[in-house]
């Protein structure tokens, strides 16, 4: 998926269809990146966590992985002056090309996981995950479909939609969301918090490798 052709509005898009809940989800959970050293983003969009990021934690090293030259435009033009020697943008496929090496103590992928099918979040996911640092935490913001009732109908409709309109637009090649919370478990990661929004349509989540103390789950409806 590249976004270059919708990357000038794709805020104003996110607003108009989830009004603030994207931007909350991507916020939940920063204060686990406040104090870490070296930070792999895969798939930032326009900038607004990295440059938030920054803001919160004035000394790490950041690695932004984005395919859409126009958001990595974006991006940096929300880098302050002073901030840009901590950053590195690299407009490479996650999948397809090698990442920038490791390790990491903290990765950051805020809805990347569901442009990708099975076959490919599965490889991102096994790549991303040999570079982690004993005790690295994943920040990880994604779309689920609930298990039963209103919220399962709830979330279907919403991903036909956003699959279709980003199928138009991007030429995005997925249509569906991959099963990556167990892919992420299968390589010993294990989710210690999340919250989730919009009847469970949109959940926030931190991961960290087994062995790890689990943090009490909160759940905002």
């Amino acid at each position: 998926m590249n976004a270059d052709r919708i990357a000038s509005g794709y805020r104003w898009l996110e607003y108009a269809a989830f009004g603030p809940a994207l931007e909350k989800a991507r916020f939940d959970f920063l204060s686990h990146a406040a104090d870490v050293r070296r930070v792999l983003i895969l798939g930032e969009g326009d900038g607004r966590f990295l440059a938030r990021l920054l803001r919160c934690n004035r000394n790490a090293s950041v690695a932004v992985v984005e395919t859409s030259g126009r958001m990595i435009a974006l991006a940096r033009a929300r880098v302050t002056p002073g901030d840009r020697w901590r950053v590195e943008f690299h407009q490479i496929d996650a999948v397809a090309q090698p990442l920038p090496a490791g390790p990491f103590d903290c990765v950051v992928s805020h809805f990347f996981l569901d442009i990708l099918n099975c076959r490919d979040a599965e490889a991102a996911i096994g790549k991303v995950s040999a570079l982690l640092a004993p005790g690295a935490r994943w920040l990880v913001s994604e779309f689920q479909e609930p298990p039963a009732g209103v919220r399962r109908l709830h979330a279907r409709l919403w991903l036909a939609a956003m699959y279709g309109f980003f199928s138009m637009t991007t030429g995005l090649r997925a249509s569906k969301l991959p099963p990556y919370r167990k892919m992420l478990a299968g390589y010993g990661l294990v989710e210690i918090d999340h919250r989730e929004r919009r009847l469970g349509l949109i959940r926030s989540q931190v991961w960290a490798l087994r062995g790890s103390n689990e943090i009490g789950s909160k759940i905002l409806l």
